[in-house]
Protein backbone atom coordinates (compact mmCIF):
# COMPACT_ATOMS: atom_id res chain seq x y z
CA UNK A 1 0.00 0.00 0.00
CA UNK A 2 3.02 2.37 0.79
CA UNK A 3 4.34 2.02 -2.79
CA UNK A 4 1.34 2.49 -4.49
CA UNK A 5 0.64 5.71 -2.31
CA UNK A 6 4.10 6.41 -3.10
CA UNK A 7 3.48 5.90 -6.97
CA UNK A 8 0.77 8.08 -6.55
CA UNK A 9 2.59 10.68 -5.05
CA UNK A 10 5.22 10.51 -7.63
CA UNK A 11 2.35 10.68 -9.99
CA UNK A 12 0.77 13.64 -8.91
CA UNK A 13 4.27 14.92 -8.38
CA UNK A 14 4.99 14.62 -11.92
CA UNK A 15 1.75 15.16 -13.37
CA UNK A 16 2.04 18.85 -11.58
CA UNK A 17 5.39 19.65 -13.35
CA UNK A 18 3.71 18.83 -16.76
CA UNK A 19 1.24 21.51 -15.79
CA UNK A 20 3.39 23.74 -14.36
CA UNK A 21 5.81 23.27 -17.23
CA UNK A 22 2.59 23.67 -19.95
CA UNK A 23 1.43 26.77 -18.09
CA UNK A 24 5.06 28.33 -18.30
CA UNK A 25 5.04 27.35 -21.60
CA UNK A 26 1.83 29.03 -22.61
CA UNK A 27 2.74 31.92 -20.19
CA UNK A 28 5.86 32.05 -22.27
CA UNK A 29 3.92 31.68 -25.52
CA UNK A 30 1.10 34.56 -24.54
CA UNK A 31 4.31 36.86 -23.31
CA UNK A 32 6.34 36.33 -26.98
CA UNK A 33 2.81 36.95 -29.20
CA UNK A 34 2.27 40.39 -26.51
CA UNK A 35 5.75 41.53 -27.52
CA UNK A 36 5.32 40.66 -31.04
CA UNK A 37 2.03 42.79 -31.60
CA UNK A 38 3.26 45.47 -29.61
CA UNK A 39 5.92 45.91 -31.78
CA UNK A 40 4.00 45.68 -34.96
CA UNK A 41 1.77 48.42 -33.53
CA UNK A 42 5.52 50.70 -32.66
CA UNK A 43 6.01 50.26 -36.01
CA UNK A 44 2.39 51.16 -37.28
CA UNK A 45 2.16 54.17 -34.82
CA UNK A 46 6.17 55.29 -36.78
CA UNK A 47 5.36 54.82 -40.03
CA UNK A 48 1.69 56.71 -39.48
CA UNK A 49 3.94 59.26 -37.59
CA UNK A 50 6.10 59.85 -39.97
CA UNK A 51 3.28 59.78 -42.61
CA UNK A 52 1.51 62.66 -40.53
CA UNK A 53 4.89 65.07 -40.25
CA UNK A 54 5.38 64.51 -44.12
CA UNK A 55 1.71 65.62 -45.15
CA UNK A 56 1.90 68.21 -42.49
CA UNK A 57 5.18 69.11 -43.80
CA UNK A 58 3.73 69.58 -47.18
CA UNK A 59 0.39 71.04 -45.95
CA UNK A 60 2.54 74.23 -44.14
CA UNK A 61 4.42 74.85 -47.26
CA UNK A 62 1.33 74.77 -49.45
CA UNK A 63 0.17 77.26 -46.98
CA UNK A 64 3.31 79.50 -47.09
CA UNK A 65 3.18 79.37 -50.82
CA UNK A 66 -0.93 80.60 -50.83
CA UNK A 67 0.33 83.36 -48.20
CA UNK A 68 2.96 84.67 -50.61
CA UNK A 69 0.43 84.57 -53.72
CA UNK A 70 -2.40 86.45 -51.11
CA UNK A 71 0.33 89.02 -49.77
CA UNK A 72 1.75 89.11 -53.70
CA UNK A 73 -1.77 89.80 -54.62
CA UNK A 74 -2.58 92.33 -52.34
CA UNK A 75 0.75 94.68 -52.31
CA UNK A 76 -0.36 94.62 -56.14
CA UNK A 77 -4.07 95.85 -55.43
CA UNK A 78 -2.83 98.44 -53.36
CA UNK A 79 -0.86 99.58 -56.04
CA UNK A 80 -3.15 99.70 -58.61
CA UNK A 81 -5.62 101.04 -55.90
CA UNK A 82 -2.88 104.17 -55.18
CA UNK A 83 -2.86 104.75 -59.41
CA UNK A 84 -6.55 104.88 -59.20
CA UNK A 85 -6.48 107.53 -56.32
CA UNK A 86 -3.63 109.32 -57.85
CA UNK A 87 -5.80 109.17 -61.98
CA UNK A 88 -8.99 110.64 -60.18
CA UNK A 89 -7.03 113.49 -58.56
CA UNK A 90 -5.85 114.50 -61.92
CA UNK A 91 -9.14 114.25 -63.71
CA UNK A 92 -11.05 115.96 -61.03
CA UNK A 93 -8.25 118.40 -60.92
CA UNK A 94 -8.65 119.02 -64.65
CA UNK A 95 -12.10 118.97 -63.83
CA UNK A 96 -11.93 121.57 -61.63
CA UNK A 97 -9.68 124.02 -63.55
CA UNK A 98 -11.97 123.51 -66.75
CA UNK A 99 -14.87 124.42 -64.81
CA UNK A 100 -13.04 127.58 -63.67
CA UNK A 101 -11.69 128.16 -66.91
CA UNK A 102 -15.67 127.99 -68.49
CA UNK A 103 -16.62 130.33 -65.53
CA UNK A 104 -13.78 132.90 -66.58
CA UNK A 105 -15.23 132.90 -69.96
CA UNK A 106 -18.36 133.57 -69.26
CA UNK A 107 -17.63 136.28 -66.89
CA UNK A 108 -15.86 137.84 -69.10
CA UNK A 109 -17.96 137.87 -72.12
CA UNK A 110 -20.02 139.34 -69.67
CA UNK A 111 -18.35 142.12 -68.43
Amino acid sequence: MKTELQQVKQQLIEESRKVRAEAKLDINLERSRVNDMFTEQEKKLLEVSTEFHKKNTDVERSTLEATKKIDTEVASLKTLLESLKLDTIRYLAASVFSCLAIALGFYRLWK
